[in-house]
């Protein structure tokens, strides 16, 4: 279970453009390992990257932060406004409400991985020998990957899956195939937690995914030039068995 999950509810800035220091405030709400608990509200104020305030959810206050003198100044300023207090414990209850309504749809969503097992194509001339296993739009993140030779593992755990950038991960594992000898199968195999079974996909020597492409697009343009061939040859033969007697005209 991710419990990083963490919902951005406000972020204010105002920059100076002549002296380029940045002020901003930025609130979180960071669930815990339970649905509706352990519910962590933070709010910030940051000068530069750096907080100098910020608000304290046990004594509900906010306290200053950092070495800046103004931090002080703008905590006593806060905590004598009624207002802002009100409004961070509004936040915080907020934040709280909105973990148990999202929580299904984001801390205990998953998806199921797709893979790929393919050898690269020839890149200028020269043919590529490593294998890929490509496995993708998956959810949460851990994940086991492996390579299987000859039902001999020979590589597993290959790499930490990386964002894709729509709340799916995605890895690549590779093999090395320089001491591939021709009766030799490899296997990728994936292990993750939504899956009932273990998911694999073998790939053994023989014709890449261009050769067979090529081979395809000749063999059908051979068929259509034998099948005009063919027809020709009837049609001449048909001509001569009525009497057609081709004339010369010079």
């Amino acid at each position: 279970m991710n419990a990083g999950w963490t919902v951005l509810l406000l972020c204010g800035c105002v920059c100076s453009l002549v002296t380029g220091f940045v002020v901003e405030e930025l609130t979180l709400c960071e669930p815990g390992n339970s649905k509706g608990g352990n519910v962590t509200f933070n709010y910030f104020i940051n000068f530069n990257r750096q907080p100098i305030v910020i608000f304290d959810q046990d004594s509900k206050m906010f306290v200053p932060s950092g070495q800046y003198r103004v931090a002080a100044a703008i905590s006593y300023y806060l905590n004598i406004n009624t207002s802002m207090v009100e409004n961070m414990q509004e936040k915080e209850k907020r934040c709280k409400m909105e973990v148990v309504e999202y929580w299904e749809s984001t801390v205990e969503r998953t998806a199921k991985p797709s893979m790929k097992v393919f050898l690269p194509d020839a890149f200028r001339g020269q043919a590529s020998h490593t294998l890929i296993c490509q496995v993708w739009g998956f959810y949460p993140s851990d994940i086991s990957v492996s390579w299987v030779k000859n039902d001999r593992i020979v590589l597993s755990n290959t790499t930490d899956a990386i964002p894709a950038g729509d709340w799916t991960y995605q890895v690549v594992a590779k093999q090395d195939l320089k001491d591939l000898s021709p009766d030799d199968e490899y296997t990728c195999v994936v292990m993750h937690p939504t899956l009932d079974e273990v998911m694999t996909m073998s790939w053994k020597q023989g014709l890449t995914s261009s050769q067979i492409i090529k081979i395809s697009i000749s063999s059908v343009i051979f068929g259509l030039g034998f099948i005009v061939a063919l027809a020709g040859f009837f049609w001449w033969t048909y001509s001569k068995r009525n009497g057609y007697v081709q004339m010369d005209t010079q």
